[in-house]
């Protein structure tokens, strides 16, 4: 059943939106052009878990896009490679946490975050290997290679401090945002339905 975007949607997405411009634009370390340290996905990651996957690919794509154009970059050619990422952090996440049933343990936070995380991880270096190398060709494929280990032990940590920030806010919030609503409702319908069936 196709559901429609609500005010609390839209007003999560917003601030989650905003809160990556800023964690992207001034609070993001950035060594040289290819390594940074950041937490800019973590909005994105929000909302797929508290409002869902379409709302969290959706944000992911704003979010990126602003970000591209409010920063030193502005648009190029290679724009629409860049704001790929938070679509995919936004999409995953939402996706693998709804698999879950929206359960906030550890383990269900955890494997989703690391998962998430680990295929934008795979696609930031598959878009520095297409802008980069193959479009604007300021880059070898060798220094990419060799980046493979840092950008993998990138997404450990970042993949951790977000379990640590998601697992009490999921406990707290979840209930009461969205996703977790229409799961309640979801699951109050099903014991409806089982109801008549053991009477």
């Amino acid at each position: 059943m196709k559901k429609k975007m609500t005010v609390l949607d839209i007003t999560i997405c917003a601030a989650m939106i905003a809160l990556h411009i800023v964690l992207d634009l001034f609070l993001t370390i950035r060594i040289g052009e290819l390594y940074k340290i950041t937490l800019n996905t973590l909005p994105f990651v929000v909302v797929g878990m508290m409002c869902g996957p379409a709302e969290g690919a959706l944000s992911g794509l704003v979010g990126c896009f602003l970000s591209q154009m409010l920063g030193p970059y502005g648009l190029m050619v290679t724009t629409p490679i860049w704001i790929i990422p938070g679509m995919l952090s936004g999409l995953t996440s939402g996706l693998i946490f709804k698999a879950f049933k929206r359960k906030s343990t550890i383990a269900a936070i955890a494997v989703t975050v690391f998962i998430a995380e680990l295929i934008t991880t795979i696609y930031n270096w598959f878009g520095s290997y297409l802008g980069d190398v193959v479009i604007l060709k300021d880059m070898t494929i060798e220094v990419l290679i060799a980046a493979i280990p840092i950008r993998l032990i990138n997404w450990a940590l970042r993949s951790v401090v977000f379990t640590v920030v998601l697992v009490p806010l999921c406990k707290t919030l979840l209930k009461s945002c969205p996703a977790g609503i229409r799961q309640a409702k979801q699951n109050a319908k099903a014991k409806a339905a089982e109801s008549p069936a053991e009477s």
